[in-house]
């Protein structure tokens, strides 16, 4: 086998010119060996005369595809229509080297970001021979440049756009970096910072402290907020001081550690926190004077329906007296009078009943315990149809939950509602009475549904008042206290009360209790 067979075997791909110098061949199987980059030997019009291993790997062509053509095949057509290969050589000649960087074209037509050295090549005679093509495929080295660039450039405008104030200070306590909001914030240029010490910025009362401050924490550096527990002020480049918060965070430089301080102005937060403390503050009175005229309105309420009491009992007395005595001498008129007398009074007596009960209701303390609603509703219902064996009346009663609260409270108001229902009903040939629960995300929902008289709902807001009616006395009784209490022992137990119903429609009274208050029967 020949050198030259040898030499085709290897990868080497050459053209032996006539007056090739000694020492050429083993230089060219040197650079065979070379696989990280391309190595092409030109003539001096810059055709290809050699193309090595490496050559092949990056450009994606064999010597055998290359030898003899022009060198730039491997130019974009950009580059070609700029005449960019023939300046290059051009370049290269004059100088006698060129390094550059640019897009170039592999056989398939992708391209690869390479670092190339092009050098001009001289005989001994100082004629030019030819040049020597260096290149290096940098495509990935480019692109995490790229990348770096790019996060750097992001990173550069988070700093400057950051919507808290951001001062970066060396081990010396001279600051080196501000940002925009920083200049927002203390009311100095950036230039008028840069360079100087920290304590710019600080109030001078807190310099020594401060300072010594800043020795510790370069001595134990660690991501934390600043002056825990503490309140912290900055200094204004007009004197005034300024509420903030700061965030402390070292960084490792070439010229050693410093931190990054991130300062938010907590002016509006300050403001904000004394105006909610103010609120607070007149609500907490105006709570306490509502108490406290609750009190004296219960108070006042109990004293005058417990002191009506004697007086009633007179009238009422006096008229039984006075009916016994001179009923036969009195005419149809009189006994009448007495009689409207009587019913008032007795009508009277049972609105005193229920006031004084609305006022023990919110007066006495709540003993809580698990209470059944459904033994609760049941031994209600059997109550009630005893003293109403002549009326139709179907029940429909579904599982209720039990609930932790005051029996005697929950009584009441399933005895106010369940009664309602069974007397509002009282003009139905068959009265449908349903008592039922509701299971919702935060609580349970409890109802009562009739098929009465009903109500506008239009005055649905005014049924749970004290002493709001909806129908004449004439039609039903009743002293307009009985859904008062119901709220008010509803209210007690965090739940609420509210109604549905039309006119000779039927209604439906509801409350509810909070989910904590209930559990599955």
């Amino acid at each position: 086998m020949t050198d030259k067979d040898r030499n085709a075997n290897s990868g080497v791909r050459n053209q032996q010119e006539p007056g090739q110098q000694r020492g050429e061949l083993p230089f060219r199987l040197m650079v065979e060996q070379v696989k990280e980059y391309a190595v092409a030997l030109l003539d001096p019009q810059g055709n290809i005369s050699s193309w090595n291993a490496g050559a092949e790997q990056i450009a994606k062509y064999r010597g055998s595809e290359v030898i003899g053509k022009h060198f730039s095949l491997l130019h974009p057509k950009e580059e070609l229509r700029s005449g960019a290969p023939e300046r290059e050589l051009a370049i290269a000649r004059s100088l006698g080297s060129l390094d550059l960087q640019g897009w170039r074209l592999k056989k398939d037509g992708s391209r690869f970001w390479a670092a190339i050295t092009l050098t001009a090549i001289y005989d001994q005679g100082e004629n030019l021979a030819g040049f020597a093509l260096i290149a290096h495929d940098n495509t990935e080295k480019r692109a995490s440049d790229e990348a770096l660039v790019k996060s750097r450039n992001m990173l550069e405008r988070l700093f400057e756009t950051a919507p808290d104030g951001i001062v970066v200070v060396d081990d010396n306590g001279v600051i080196r970096r501000t940002n925009q909001q920083a200049e927002i914030t203390f009311g100095y240029m950036r230039e008028e910072m840069l360079g100087q010490r920290i304590e710019l910025l600080v109030p001078e009362r807190y310099h020594k402290h401060h300072r010594q401050h800043r020795r510790n924490y370069f001595a134990d550096p660690r991501a934390r907020k600043m002056g825990i527990g503490l309140e912290l002020y900055g200094r204004h480049k007009d004197g005034h001081e300024i509420p903030v918060d700061i965030m402390l965070n070292p960084i490792e430089t070439p010229d050693g550690a410093w931190v990054f301080a991130v300062i938010r102005d907590i002016t509006s937060q300050r403001q904000g926190e004394a105006k909610i403390l103010e609120l607070n503050l007149a609500l907490r009175n105006q709570l306490e004077q509502l108490g406290a005229s609750n009190k004296e309105l219960e108070s006042f309420s109990y004293s005058v329906s417990h002191d009506l009491r004697a007086p009633l009992r007179h009238i009422i007395g006096f008229v039984d007296l006075l009916n016994a005595k001179a009923g036969n001498v009195l005419d149809e008129k009189s006994r009448h009078y007495l009689e409207v007398i009587s019913e008032a009074a007795n009508k009277m007596g049972l609105l005193i009943d229920d006031l004084l009960a609305f006022s023990r209701m919110g007066r006495s303390e709540m003993m809580k315990g698990w209470v059944d609603l459904g033994l609760l509703v049941r031994e209600i219902v059997n109550d009630l149809e005893s003293d109403s064996k002549e009326r139709e009346i179907q029940w429909d009663v579904a599982t209720l939950p039990i609930v932790l609260g005051d029996a005697a409270m929950l009584r009441q108001v399933l005895i106010n509602l369940i009664g309602n229902a069974v007397k509002f009903t009282r003009s139905r040939e068959e009265a449908k009475i349903a008592i039922g629960a509701i299971d919702r995300e935060q609580e349970t929902e409890i109802f009562v549904r009739d098929n009465g008289v009903g109500f506008d709902e239009a005055y649905a807001s005014k049924l749970f008042g004290l002493f709001q009616r909806l129908h004449a006395n004439e039609e039903f009784e009743g002293t307009g206290v009985g859904l008062a209490i119901v709220q008010r022992i509803v209210l007690r137990h965090g739940g609420r009360v509210w109604a549905e119903g039309a006119v000779d429609g039927g209604a439906t009274f509801w409350f509810s209790l909070p989910k904590g208050l209930t559990q599955s029967p």
